[in-house]
Formats: structure tokens, sequence, C-alpha cells
């Protein structure tokens, strides 16, 4: 079955097992069971999962973090999910975004420059939600925005790779410019073994940041990778200069140049790798 384990999210996610509890009983996630009767989380439940502990990290009660999105999941419609919901912090409580307005959660105070003209508290703000017209289809509501499927992307990149090549995929949809996401989704395609692909996104990333370490080293690899030695020996000096404590540039550009005979440019970068790597 697919989805994600207990031991899953808490790697991913970093949430604690007494706050993945305490999120169930709130009711505010939606998990299947497996086979075994184990909990599989879906995408979804990761997406809100990191969203409510972003708001734990900026210093707000997890207990009220918890009560906000039970009320706030209580008087949304089933079509809108919480993911849909522009989240944010105030102080200790949490606020939802919609358009130029903000409101908390717990209390149904509006927080805007007209606060004379806004409906009483605790009734216009989930009022407003309940009797709002029917909502679009809930796969474009519950889209994430492009940081969120990024760092999402980034969150499971080791556990779930093919979720994560999904998202690298869906924010350079959206934002074809995102280095970080090319050189991500590169790397992935790079340890699938699609080395033609890889590249093409490593090269990509560098015509958006021409002196980006990573990218440079990563494309290195993936030209020595296809026999291509000038190649990528060029591409980690070019590292080299974006970032001159790269070691692995070091020992790698090291090992092309003994190949190459020229053992005094070898030895050179050998040096210096061995400096970078030395214990103090």
């Amino acid at each position: 079955m697919s989805g994600y384990t207990t031991q899953d999210v808490a790697k991913m996610i970093g949430v604690s097992s007494g706050r993945l509890r305490a999120y169930l009983r709130a009711g505010v996630l939606a998990p299947e069971r497996g086979a075994r009767g184990e909990l599989r989380f879906s995408f979804q439940d990761l997406l809100l999962l990191r969203k409510a502990e972003g708001l734990v990290k900026q210093r707000i009660p997890a207990h009220r973090v918890t009560r906000a999105l039970r009320k706030l999941r209580d008087s949304l419609p089933d079509t809108h999910p919480l993911t849909g919901v522009h989240l944010g912090a105030d102080g200790e409580s949490v606020i939802v975004h919609e358009g130029s307005s903000r409101w908390q959660v717990e209390s149904g105070q509006m927080l805007l420059s007209f606060e004379q003209n806004a409906p009483p508290a605790e009734e216009a703000p989930l009022a407003m939600l309940r009797s709002r017209a029917p909502a679009p289809p809930e796969e474009e509501l519950a889209a994430p925005t492009i940081d969120e499927m990024y760092e999402i992307g980034c969150t499971i990149d080791e556990a779930d790779p093919t979720q994560a090549e999904a998202s690298y995929r869906q924010v350079l949809m959206q934002a074809p410019e995102h280095a970080d996401a090319h050189i991500n989704l590169g790397r992935i395609l790079h340890e699938r073994g699609d080395l033609a692909a890889a590249e093409a996104h490593y090269r990509r990333a560098l015509t958006i940041r021409a002196s980006d370490a990573t990218a440079l080293f990563n494309l290195g690899v993936v030209l020595e990778d296809q026999g291509m030695n000038d190649a990528a020996l060029d591409a980690y000096s070019k590292a080299i200069e974006a970032d001159g404590r790269n070691a692995d540039a070091h020992y790698n550009a090291a090992r092309l140049y003994d190949l190459a005979g020229d053992y005094t440019s070898a030895l050179r970068h050998l040096r210096i790798c061995r400096d970078l790597t030395r214990k103090p």
C-alpha cells in the first residue's frame, strides 16, 4: 500500500510521536490503515504537518496550533482542505491570510487596518468560510505554493525520491527558473542513471546561476560518468573557483589530472583536499 508510515513521517518532518497523536486526535489528519493495521499518511498529510510544525517553530504553543487547526477544520467545507489555507503566526496566535485580510483562528478577530468595520469576533471569518460560494475542485485548492512544494521535495528526497521528483517537476512547471529544483531533480535523475537528463538540468541551473558550486560539481560528476573527462575537469575547476573549500571537487580534479599525466596539478589539488579534510 502507498503512503508514509509513522516512522517515515517522524524522520521526514521531525514531529514527535506525542504531537502526531495530538494531531490525529484533533482529526486534522486523514491517514488510512495498511494491511497490518498500521497508519499510512498521504502526501497531503505531510504538507499539513509541515505547516503545523512550522507554526510551532515560530513559538506558537503546540496545543494552540492543534486547537486552531481543529477549529479551522470544523469550519471549512468538505471540499476545502486545510492545505489550501494560507496559515501564519501573530505572536502566539495562528492566523489565516485571505487576500489582503488576516484573522485569528481561535478568536475570529479580524486583523485589519480598518478593524472598526470588521464583523464581530468569533462569527465573521468562519461564517464567511461556511457561506462562501462552492469551492473549486479539491486538487486546485490543495495545491501548495512553489516554496512549499520545493521544501517538501527536499524533506522526502531520500525517503521517497519518486515523489520528490514529482514535487520538483511541479515546481519547475510553475517556476522554470528555480535553479535549486533543477539541481535536485538532476541529482535524482543522475542517481537513477539518466545521465543525459541530469546533465540537462545541471546546465539549466547554471544558465540561471552561473557560479553555483553545487551545480558545477554535479555537472563535473555526470560528465565524468559519461566519459567526458576534459569537460568534467573544466566543470570541477569552475566549481573550485566558485567555492575553493569544495574538497570533493579538489579530489576529483586531482584524479583527472593524474589520469591526464599532469602530476604537478594532481599533487597540488590532493594537498588542498588533504588540508580541507584534516581534522583540527
